[in-house]
């Protein structure tokens, strides 16, 4: 049987590079927090952006069409997919959180806005639900691309990401600490 190649596929591709993106981003991001000069770490940024504005709008196509063969077939399960919602919940606030961190780091006259209390906790509140967000899709992401042993590869995969995320706390909290010091 030919298998046709869909959203889905898309969205697995999509969803790769947006990852690889992304920890670019988050390790020359936090270098820059960090005090080192480091160029590119907006354009990663902005490179990520795109490939989330593909991944959330392919998201939502798949979203409202699983609703709708819910409504159609007159069950929808809610309580059972309690993962399926996690992933969408997870997400849609995470656009709230990415907004609030270009808001963040915005410039404004060549230089960014005050490093307030309430934003460093949007930037960790954002970490957490990137960590939980990435955390319950490796899996899914690992079985599209056909991989058949997921523990050592999402074992892997998770060190790689909670490492990264962890320093970027760090940064953010240096970051205060040299904003408000």
């Amino acid at each position: 049987m030919k298998r046709k190649f869909g959203l889905r596929k898309i969205n697995m591709f999509v969803s790769h590079f947006m990852l690889i993106m992304f920890l670019l981003h988050a390790v020359f991001g936090s270098l820059q927090m960090f005090g080192v000069n480091i160029s590119g770490t907006s354009v990663l940024g902005w490179i990520t952006m795109g490939f989330v504005g593909v991944h959330v709008i392919i998201g939502t196509i798949l979203t409202v069409t699983t609703l709708y063969a819910c409504h159609k077939a007159g069950v929808s399960y809610f309580r059972g997919n309690g993962l399926f919602w996690a992933r969408r919940i997870s997400g849609y606030l995470m656009i709230v959180l990415i907004v609030f961190h270009i808001l963040a780091f915005r410039s404004v006259d060549q230089r960014l806005p005050e490093f307030t209390v309430f934003r460093l906790i949007v930037m960790i509140t954002l970490v957490i639900v990137l960590a939980l967000h990435i955390i319950m899709n490796v899996k899914p992401l690992l079985i599209a691309f056909g991989i058949k042993e997921l523990k050592p590869y999402a074992a892997d995969i998770y060190v790689i990401i909670m490492i990264i995320l962890s320093i970027a706390t760090v940064a953010f909290i240096v970051y205060f600490i040299r904003w408000n010091s």
